[in-house]
């Protein structure tokens, strides 16, 4: 054929024109442009730009993510996650609603080039998503799981696989038979109820991610029970796989000392490779990634030759897997479990593909697998009766095994629904597989639609549920009292004092040394270092007093943390515990850590950094971090105890409270009451300090003309003026407290009196009184910038009162009875 001069212009490299097939090289995957200058003189080679590979993928990967995106706009305020809109996009893509031999469906169906591109992009997608998901793991999970997440984890796979094996092929042994003829083979029913008996530890952990739960007592569960399940039945199939070549080939096992034979090596040799790769992943390639983390200095990237050399390993590795008969995401899954996980290494690996694997490369994996959904196949009943009981059977059964050893252990029922629920998902794994399945024909057609629509089903309504039946924050409910105004007198002040960076640790410490710990009135200090969580998909929390893993497993950088606060112990030796804790977690569910630890220390206040920092000479602001301000602001709202938010201002002309003692000074604290239960909370505190030498208390109590002339009445005054009571008799028993009174009729008269004294003290304590309405603060309000400091703390952070005290916003326990 002559296509004119230049024939590199033509893109197809195959054509079919009735039983002759063309080809041109060189191929030209790409386009001349819209509007191409150059015209060839055959009207066949004259195509449009989107007919040409690159430009036609191109369109559809755009295609796909609007939809994908469009859907999930709505979805997602259904509680829905994404997957659910990856599906219905696939759908809508699919057979059902697009007919053969229409434009629409000539442009998304794989013929030509598109077979094998659109397959072979699909299969890179899912292969990086299980790599991916392999660095995220936690191997830890796997050493340090109880004995419920095993039992979970065994009983809801293993056992719901030997249970439905038991029921189809003893009791609906005559399942999937239509008038005596078998309409589903044995291999189809074994295929069907294997994977829906399985729990994938990615799509757990998605799952729980997306409805931010993998911080919960329950997500952190059912993830240790997923990576059980993952792993025992990564080992069964093996096995299985290599049994069935075992048969295939014809192969007989014996002793080499009575002369067996083996007939047929292939199987042997696979199975030794899949021996010699584990090892060389374990024994090798982990240690290599080790010697990578080891000659990248501190704070500096990973070097983009190591991540470009482990993605080649990574395609290697899926090459050798579909060599040995098995799945290809199962090589690159193995070398993602043994990429280090977390910075450096596995967060670079992360954040350089994850944004283009589940943003991009996922949803069009799932659009193109789900091309063959055709709902015309299923006109009756009798078309889908046997894959529905499948499917069914095999779902009770494993809801029930997952449900009953969750009881055992005396979970509560709502707990234990959940818990079911959340194993029994299906997601992207179960759809790669029947996909997989369809496509080697292990499956037909019919029962591929069928399956394809229970996963979408599946995942359109479980999540939703799930956010209706079970509420991680319930837990911290504030039934109890557990603030510092009921203390018992001197008793122990349980503190737990947040770190975000290494800056708030010297700050943090010099407030704990104002509580004035002492052998007759100690302090419980628990301190938590909160990290981000990159490079990983499950949360990791540490307590360091218990710590026994290898420094490989803990280098998270919390060690100025540990040893700081270990000097503080044995400073105020006898007076003063401390155990420390680092926290790994994402932002949107960092506060689960915080308010799951304070209620199980059963502590009396939390201390939160203020999400800005300010320069040492305290006139600008150097560090301003939202995401800090979102943890606290959440912490606030759930928190089971009292909450401070401490706001640190360093001033050469404020010492901390040791340097005090040195020039026989002291550290000036005023804490400004208006009245309600957080003053009060305030205030209990600032009589606690007032018994430490090196410092001296101010209460300014702010009244209005109309309170002193008026008759106390509200019982909320009365508790203000009782607590105010005990402070004016405590100055006659020589306590560093000095007791003033200040009459303020409106909100200006606050602001002035604020901004006179704003630089006469080291440290302003406040009550936060998120709703205050009072004579003191009206249309204050309306100013304010940071709600979360109350309208008081948030004129004292204001840099136009130009104050350079560090200030301490105190909230009381929210009470829920």
């Amino acid at each position: 054929m002559e296509f004119g001069d230049d024939r590199s212009l033509y893109l197809r490299d195959t054509w079919r024109e009735a039983n002759t097939i063309c080809g041109v090289l060189p191929m030209n995957p790409s386009s001349n442009g819209i509007w191409p200058s150059t015209k060839l003189q055959d009207p066949k080679a004259n195509i449009e730009f989107w007919n040409y590979m690159f430009p036609h993928v191109e369109i559809i990967f755009l295609i796909v993510t609007l939809l994908w995106q469009f859907f999930h706009f709505f979805f997602k305020r259904l509680g829905m996650i994404r997957f659910t809109s990856h599906m219905l996009t696939g759908i809508l893509l699919s057979k059902s609603f697009m007919k053969e031999n229409t434009p629409a469906r000539n442009f998304f169906s794989t013929r030509d080039y598109k077979d094998t591109l659109f397959g072979l992009v699909g299969a890179c997608s899912y292969m990086m998503f299980w790599f991916l998901m392999g660095v995220k793991m936690d191997l830890g999970l796997v050493r340090n799981t109880g004995k419920k997440a095993i039992a979970i984890g065994l009983s809801s796979v293993l056992l719901s696989i030997t249970v439905c094996s038991l029921i189809f092929f003893i009791i609906l042994r005559d399942v999937g038979t239509k008038k005596g003829e078998p309409v589903m083979n044995f291999f189809e029913i074994i295929f069907i109820y294997s994977i829906q008996c399985l729990s994938s530890f990615p799509v757990i952990g998605n799952l729980l991610f997306e409805l931010r739960l993998q911080n919960s007592e329950l997500g952190r569960l059912a993830m240790s029970s997923a990576v059980v399940s993952d792993f025992s039945t990564s080992v069964l199939s093996a096995v299985l796989v290599f049994l069935k070549e075992l048969r295939e080939e014809k192969t007989r096992l014996g002793s080499i000392f009575v002369g067996d034979v083996v007939v047929g090596n292939r199987p042997m040799k696979r199975a030794a490779t899949v021996v010699v790769f584990v090892c060389f992943a374990i024994y090798v390639f982990r240690p290599l990634m080790f010697v990578i983390i080891n000659r990248t200095p501190s704070g500096r990237p990973v070097k983009k030759f190591y991540i470009y050399l482990i993605i080649i390993l990574v395609f290697g590795s899926a090459v050798l897997a579909d060599w040995c008969k098995q799945s290809i995401f199962i090589g690159p899954f193995i070398l993602g479990l043994a990429v280090p996980h977390g910075p450096p290494l596995g967060a670079a690996i992360v954040q350089k593909f994850e944004s283009a694997v589940f943003g991009t490369f996922l949803p069009f994996f799932v659009a193109t697998s789900a091309e063959e959904f055709d709902t015309s196949m299923l006109q009756s009943w009798t078309d889908f009766r046997s894959i529905f009981i499948i499917v069914f059977v095999s779902f009770v059964v494993k809801f029930a095994l997952t449900t009953l050893p969750a009881l055992l252990y005396r979970m509560p029922a709502t707990d234990c629904l959940a818990l079911s629920l959340i194993m029994s998902f299906k997601g992207i794994f179960e759809f790669g597989a029947y996909a997989f399945g369809f496509q080697r024909g292990s499956i037909r057609p019919v029962t591929f639609t069928f399956l394809s629509l229970y996963i979408l089903l599946n995942s359109a309504i479980i999540p939703p549920i799930l956010r209706r039946i079970y509420d991680p924050s319930r837990i911290y409910a504030g039934y109890e009292k557990r603030n510092m105004l009921h203390m018992k007198p001197n008793s122990e002040l349980r503190i737990l004092s947040c770190i975000y960076r290494t800056d708030d640790i010297h700050p943090m410490i010099n407030l704990l040394e104002a509580t004035f710990p002492s052998r007759e009135s100690p302090v419980a200090t628990y301190v938590l270092h909160l990290m981000e969580l990159i490079g990983r998909a499950t949360p990791v929390f540490i307590s360091h007093r218990l710590q026994t893993r290898k420094n490989e497993d803990t280098s998270y950088n919390s060690e100025s943390v540990i040893a700081s606060f270990d000097q503080f112990h044995k400073d105020f030796f006898g007076s003063v515990f401390v155990s420390t804790y680092t926290a790994i977690s994402v932002p949107k569910t960092m506060h689960g850590d915080i308010c799951m630890l304070a209620l199980n220390n059963t502590t009396s206040v939390i201390i939160l950094p203020f999400h800005q920092f300010w320069s040492a000479d305290g006139s600008a602001i150097v560090s301003d971090n939202i995401m800090i301000r979102k943890l606290n602001k959440s912490v606030l709202d759930l928190s089971p105890c009292s909450v401070g938010i401490f706001i640190y201002r360093s001033n050469n002309g404020r010492r901390s409270i040791r340097a005090t003692a040195a020039n026989f000074s002291s550290y000036q604290i005023c804490m400004l009451f208006l009245g309600g239960k957080d003053d009060r909370e305030a205030l209990t505190l600032a009589k606690r300090m007032a018994r430490n030498s090196r410092i001296k208390i101010t209460v300014l109590c702010l009244v209005s003309s109309e309170q002193k002339a008026k008759q106390v009445t509200d019982w909320d005054r009365m508790l203000d003026l009782e607590l105010l009571r005990d402070v004016k008799s405590n100055v006659l028993d020589g306590v560093n407290i000095i007791y003033s009174e200040q009459v303020v009729d409106d909100a200006s008269q606050t602001s002035k009196l604020l901004k006179s004294i704003a630089n006469e003290y080291d440290l302003f304590i406040v009550g936060r009184e998120k709703e205050r309405k009072s004579v003191f603060t009206e249309g204050l309000g309306e100013w304010s910038e940071f709600e979360e400091l109350g309208v008081v703390g948030d004129l004292l952070a204001s840099q136009d009162l130009k104050c350079q005290a560090s200030v301490l916003v105190i909230q009381q326990q929210p009470q829920m009875i």
